[in-house]
């Protein structure tokens, strides 16, 4: 009886993985496994980076951006890592996605919400454009629209 639950659990977990890999190229598969943060999706991406940017982790968050030097949005990042890296009780309460389907074609409205155990909730919203890259989806625009 032991035996056969091993054979179930082995057969599911190889029915996953073989799902896996002839729903996604073997090259996304692998490149998901063994680099977390590449995501297959825009959305996957944007949820990824601000879980970085929340544990203060802006070298990670860092590589999935593109923003040219001096650009208004690398001092927008900027200005994000200065003011997280000011308030270590700031922490990410939620992100909210404005656009109902994300797929990359346009720019992705972000609702972004941060509470502090001695301030009030921060909410900014921003507009977050991506680009397609070899190395998975990468924010190359980040600017803010107006804070609420």
């Amino acid at each position: 009886m032991r035996q056969s639950r091993y054979v179930w659990l082995l057969g599911i977990s190889l029915f996953c993985l073989v799902t896996l890999i002839v729903l996604k190229s073997p090259q996304a598969v692998i490149s998901t496994l063994a680099d977390p943060q590449y995501g297959s999706y825009p959305r996957t991406t944007i949820q990824q980076f601000w879980k970085f940017m929340d544990l203060r982790q802006t070298n990670l968050a860092q590589d999935l951006v593109i923003l040219e030097q001096g650009s208004a949005d690398e001092r927008e990042f900027k200005n994000w890592v200065s003011m997280l890296n000011k308030d270590p009780m700031l922490s990410l309460q939620k992100v909210e996605f404005m656009n109902p389907e994300v797929d990359g074609s346009q720019a992705v409205i972000v609702r972004v919400s941060f509470i502090s155990s001695i301030q009030k909730v921060q909410q900014a919203m921003l507009s977050m454009s991506l680009k397609q890259t070899d190395k998975g989806w990468r924010i190359q625009g980040l600017k803010r629209m107006g804070d609420l």
